[in-house]
């Protein structure tokens, strides 16, 4: 890649189009700094690396099993549901 690359011109990096007077690449985010190369248009972006464990990150992050059983409906709701139930069948023969 040419580090003497200057706008306006077709982005060294991904060929895109770069206006005149442009810092960076709209496309990749090649600039002079990285010395107009598509490699270090994420540097800086604080991105997981490739071997990226996301099990291993749930665990670190909540401490525990990132298997963790999912808890059902709590029997509190099956009982509302249930009153909520009987009510509307009431309600449904008072006015038949």
């Amino acid at each position: 890649m040419s580090a003497r690359f200057k706008p306006p011109g077709q982005c060294p990096a991904c060929g895109e189009w770069v206006p005149r007077g442009a810092a960076a690449c709209d496309d990749c985010g090649a600039c002079e700094k990285s010395g107009w190369s598509g490699d270090t248009h994420a540097d800086g972006l604080d991105l997981p690396d490739e071997d990226f464990n996301y099990d291993d990150f749930v665990a670190r992050e909540f401490g525990g099993d990132s298997n963790a059983r999912k808890v059902g409906m709590s029997p509190l709701w099956w009982w509302v549901a249930v009153v909520l139930l009987i009510s509307l069948l009431g309600m449904a023969l008072m006015w038949r």
